[in-house]
């Protein structure tokens, strides 16, 4: 098991630990504050699907294709997985644990690779994270049980039967749980639930402004079409229920409000931008 001090160091080697430092030290913000800045940068700079710190680039099967035809004349896919997300997984290990992180990364990675129209399997997902067959098996058995689907090639056919785990967590926040209990529940980082939420919020505003095709949200919002076509049927079924429709409003009115703020800011001068930004 890592330390608390062996985490410490090892996140001041990292660029992500790097910004953090120049966050606190240069501007000082607060930790909490300059871990959401972090967030915020890493979502906005990956949208071009460029290579970071902690991912890989691998070819895996297309996810069209189905099973019967031999691998070498099924259609590929090159896909980007994030193996490690620096801070995040080191929060959700220092809460979860090796395997709980390791579990978070199988749900991860499976995601990313649908989102970018691929799909790995569970043989994909051992090579990838470096253990055994069996491990994965057991771990996607327990990821289930808590209502949550890995999509592999296995079940890639009858993924309507489960949710995806950033579904899964955005439908527990409008049910009215809070952070802590989704944390408790899906066992991931509260960095990973808020971005996730952020996410879930461009395709809701787009919803709102009668922007509905995929293609085009997804040019707005930098998400893919696959999970901006989840995000708008968990729109249309929350809406028909009373406590989920009032957080659908309260996550409207919340981007609204932040809408007006960046009005403010681009109207009046730099200095006053970087008071607005500050709070």
């Amino acid at each position: 098991m890592k330390n608390r001090e062996e985490l410490d160091r090892s996140r001041y080697k990292s660029s992500e630990g790097e910004f953090l430092y120049e966050l606190a030290n240069s501007y000082e913000l607060s930790p909490k504050l300059s871990e959401q800045i972090l967030i915020t940068a890493k979502e906005c700079l990956t949208r071009d699907h460029l290579l970071q710190e902690g991912q890989i680039e691998v070819r895996v099967i297309g996810i069209e294709e189905r099973s019967g035809k031999i691998i070498e004349k099924m259609e590929k896919q090159k896909v980007i997985l994030t193996i490690d997300n620096g801070e995040e997984d080191n929060e959700s290990y220092r809460a979860y644990g090796r395997i709980g992180l390791r579990q978070i990364r199988i749900q991860r990675i499976a995601t990313e690779a649908v989102e970018q129209k691929g799909v790995l399997s569970q043989e994909d997902l051992g090579r990838y994270l470096s253990c055994s067959l069996r491990t994965i098996k057991r771990d996607i058995k327990e990821i289930k049980s808590r209502g949550i689907e890995v999509i592999t090639r296995g079940v890639l056919h009858n993924i309507g039967r489960g949710q995806t785990h950033k579904v899964k967590i955005i439908g527990m926040y409008l049910d009215g749980k809070t952070y802590s209990e989704i944390k408790r529940a899906a066992q991931h980082s509260v960095g990973s639930i808020k971005r996730y939420l952020e996410s879930f919020t461009k395709v809701l505003m787009c919803y709102k402004r009668n922007i509905y095709r995929y293609r085009e949200i997804s040019s707005l919002t930098g998400l893919s079409e696959g999970l901006v076509k989840q995000y708008q049927q968990l729109i249309r079924e929350s809406k028909k229920d009373s406590i989920r429709r009032r957080n659908l409003e309260y996550l409207a009115e919340r981007s609204g409000y932040r809408e007006v703020l960046k009005k403010t800011v681009e109207k009046y001068s730099q200095p006053q931008a970087a008071m607005m930004g500050g709070l």
